[in-house]
């Protein structure tokens, strides 16, 4: 039935198929097969569209295709299942099937008409399409959603084609550029803009999205507006690759985002920060001054003091404490608590700031390097070049409480039995390190009122230099200050 050669004759035996292989085949196949006469009624349907819509083989032969298919009353059905066309080439609709159940399934038909002995036969091969439904209705859904935010996204949004013509673009960019979509369509921006910097750094990023087949970002400034009101704009520009299926580029999305409040907020902080480091500066230049200043009067004034009265103490004695043992005994008192005064007076002085800072940097340094290991008894090294660095007193200062702060950290935290201090001058640019070899700590996680880390790293940039901080847990810190020379 389902096999009728027209020339029998001249085929050898074993050329023709038995009825029973094509029926083991068709059993086989994974699509719904039915075989309708021109009554419409069914003559045959393989296991695969029993089991589809749930009737048995001999409930088939007592049906017609308007049974199961839902839309063959309509023209539009008729029209398709009995198109010329299916005569010569076949023909290829979706339609809908009902199920034994009531349930109704989507499917696509493949119909073709043949005769047999003189009569009418149509072959229809019927795909359950569900699945696929699903998907084109998913598609089509995150379609409209993809189409309802571009739509109304304040970002400006743009398609071009590998050959770097626009597909589209939504609203905003239609209403930034001050094109209609039919204008923009099929067409460069540069074509339509030719002397705007906008378009030829757009059309810049998508070939480079040509080329690279990556993503690529850069920023767009531009001026807008007529001269009264012409102010810059800032966009951000992301370009993203489309590909299809097999990975072939397909298109170029561009996504502009304004982030002109953005630049101007960061501009505006930067600023901010810049003056509250020229005031920390300033301040910390005062506070040196006034250090400076404070350490000389005690020292000249206080301490010159303190000097004469501990000579005049020292001539009573001499003069009227011979034969007064108990005036001896308190004048005596007195001239050691003036010689620990005078003691007291010249280390707050020395503290407040070091007269051997007057003459230099390196002298300075080896002062703080006696004064450390007599305090601590830590070895500490000094490396200094000769001839020795030449730096005003302002950079000498701050240099040299970078290390002081660095040296008193170590005293307090380190646990270290190694100090080496190193001073460089490397082609103008001064470098002064601190290394040693105690417990570290880690860099990343210091403590918020680290003011003393905070406050070495503020002097470096007061400096035009930077103090970087390397620690290690068991292996030491070295901590070093990077700025360029500025001589005396």
């Amino acid at each position: 039935m389902l096999y009728t050669p027209t020339s029998r004759q001249h085929q050898h035996p074993d050329d023709v198929p038995p009825l029973e292989l094509v029926d083991f085949a068709f059993s086989r196949i994974k699509d719904a097969i039915y075989i309708v006469n021109d009554r419409e009624r069914f003559c045959y349907v393989n296991d695969e569209a029993c089991r589809m819509l749930g009737y048995s083989s001999l409930d088939f032969r007592r049906m017609q295709i308007h049974n199961i298919d839902l839309s063959w009353k309509k023209e539009e059905a008729n029209r398709h299942w009995r198109d010329p066309r299916c005569w010569k080439r076949g023909l290829t609709f979706e339609t809908q099937h009902k199920t034994r159940s009531g349930m109704v399934l989507p499917v696509e038909v493949s119909v073709n008409h043949f005769l047999h002995k003189g009569r009418q036969y149509s072959m229809c091969v019927v795909r359950d399409i569900r699945e696929r439904k699903q998907n084109e209705q998913l598609a089509y859904a995150r379609e409209q959603e993809f189409q309802a935010l571009v739509e109304n996204s304040p970002d400006l949004i743009t398609r071009f084609d590998p050959e770097l013509n626009c597909q589209y673009a939504n609203p905003a960019t239609l209403a930034h550029l001050r094109f209609t979509a039919e204008q923009l369509r099929g067409r460069r921006m540069t074509d339509l803009l030719p002397n705007a910097r906008c378009a030829q750094r757009i059309l810049q990023l998508v070939k480079q999205v040509v080329d690279t087949q990556s993503s690529v970002e850069g920023e767009l400034e531009e001026d807008i507006g007529v001269t009264t009101t012409r102010h810059r704009v800032i966009h951000h520009i992301r370009c993203v690759p489309e590909f299809d299926q097999n990975g072939r580029l397909t298109s170029i999305l561009t996504v502009g985002r304004d982030i002109t409040a953005i630049r101007y907020a960061e501009k505006k902080l930067e600023n901010s920060h810049m003056q509250l480091r020229l005031l920390a500066c300033q301040r910390e230049i005062s506070r040196e001054e006034e250090r400076k200043h404070i350490a000389r009067e005690i020292h000249d004034e206080l301490g010159q003091h303190l000097t004469s009265m501990r000579m005049s103490l020292s001539l009573m004695r001499m003069q009227f404490a011979r034969d007064n043992p108990h005036m001896l005994t308190q004048l005596q008192n007195l001239m050691a608590l003036s010689d620990k005064t005078i003691q007291v007076v010249r280390h707050v002085a020395t503290r407040l700031r070091p007269n051997v800072l007057d003459m230099g940097l390196t002298p300075a340094l080896e002062w703080l390097r006696d004064d450390f290991i007599r305090q601590y008894r830590c070895p500490c090294l000094l490396h200094a070049p000769e001839p020795e660095v030449l730096l005003n007193d302002e950079y000498a200062t701050a240099a040299f409480r970078v290390v002081q702060e660095s040296l008193t950290n170590i005293a307090r935290h380190a646990q270290a039995t190694q100090v080496v201090i190193s001073l460089e001058n490397r082609d103008g640019m001064i470098v002064l390190s601190v290394r040693d070899n105690g417990k570290g700590f880690d860099a990343q996680t210091c403590k918020p009122n680290a003011f003393g880390l905070m406050s070495m790293k503020e002097r470096g940039r007061m400096l035009g230099g930077e103090v970087t901080i390397d620690s290690q847990l068991g292996v030491g810190t070295l901590v070093r200050l990077t700025f360029p020379q500025d001589t005396a």
